[in-house]
């Protein structure tokens, strides 16, 4: 990916400034000026732009291959796994590549001793972190306008740690209460949805009730998520057994193909057609990093979050409350 140096010593042993580079390239003196911070990679076209610009090949400008980590984890992934990537800051952030079952998905890079060997160069785009499914919308949005936008399912937790680390430059969060999980973040609403259970495929009349009454087998989330302390606060007694989910989506899945109940939002039940039981209420917020608030990158994708467009496809699925959806949080 882009060194932060590389344009800079091209630019100026052609002796050129921003500005002349900028006009003969046809982009903006602040886009080279992104770029040679390290703040953004250039879309194709840009990238090609300056290099003809400047009469030097784009992948000088431009290498292809950077040290990189899991959003989630801050592990290297393995060689030959196919990833999506994004940049926050000076660190480069991955995370595996997901296929449907319609097809494959489509790669950025293939991970090679450690760097990533990547496809094709792609703009600057926001790094986001969370469980709510609708990252993944915004993801395709984004990424349909050039952006490198990289949306990650994981707990709240996961998240809070990947926005703590660095790895991100937001994350989506979600509980009972208000006090934010981290400091020094600006936090905005994102929504307000219901944790609770997800029924079995043809479920019984009383399932619900036979989940209340005993040890039962659901498909939980991690120790800490906080749907899983919605589990534990709202049913105290309640041993519960089962396989762990690593998103409410995945959850469903999985209690639709064993089936078991599962511990989900209501948004997922509903678009999955099952019953769901509430357990709590949960606000989910955005907590952004304040170093990126008004990141280009950043700024346009809080955008989207609060399109028309954007909102339009969550109410669709049902179970959302979006009425304070943007509202900045103390």
């Amino acid at each position: 990916m882009v060194s932060n140096t590389s344009l800079r010593q091209v630019r100026t042993g052609a002796g050129l400034t921003q500005g002349e580079l900028a006009a003969r390239s046809g982009v903006s003196r602040q886009l080279i000026g992104a770029v040679e911070s390290g703040r953004h990679l250039p879309r194709v076209d840009a990238a090609l732009a300056m290099a003809t610009a400047l009469g030097v090949d784009v992948a000088d400008l431009f290498p292809t291959r950077s040290e990189a980590v899991d959003v989630v984890t801050g592990s290297a992934p393995a060689v030959g796994t196919m990833v999506r990537f994004g940049r926050v800051g000076d660190t480069m952030v991955t995370r595996p590549l997901r296929s449907g079952r319609d097809g494959w998905g489509v790669a950025d890079g293939i991970m090679d001793q450690g760097n990533i060997r990547v496809f094709d160069v792609s703009g600057p785009g926001m790094v986001i972190v969370g469980c709510e499914p609708g990252l993944e919308i915004l993801e395709t949005m984004l990424r349909q306008e050039g952006a490198g936008a990289l949306a990650v399912a994981a707990s709240s937790r996961s998240a809070v740690e990947a926005l703590s680390a660095g790895r991100a430059h937001a994350a989506i969060v979600h509980g009972s209460g208000e006090s934010p999980p981290i400091s020094g973040v600006e936090r905005f609403r994102f929504a307000t949805w219901r944790v609770g259970l997800s029924a079995p495929p043809e479920p019984a009349q009383d399932w619900f009730q036979r989940l209340l009454d005993g040890p039962a087998a659901i498909v939980q989330r991690e120790t800490g998520a906080a749907a899983q302390e919605a589990l534990l606060d709202a049913i105290p007694h309640l041993v519960p057994s089962g396989p762990v989910a690593g998103s409410h989506l995945e959850a469903v899945q999985i209690g639709i193909h064993t089936g078991m109940a599962a511990l989900t939002i209501e948004p997922v039940a509903v678009a999955a057609g099952l019953e769901f039981r509430p357990l709590e209420t949960h606000r989910v917020d955005l907590l952004v990093d304040p170093r990126w608030r008004h990141d280009p990158a950043v700024s346009s994708a809080m955008s989207v979050m609060g399109s028309s467009r954007f909102l339009g496809r969550l109410r669709a699925f049902g179970g959302y409350d979006l009425s304070e959806h943007g509202t900045k949080v103390a």
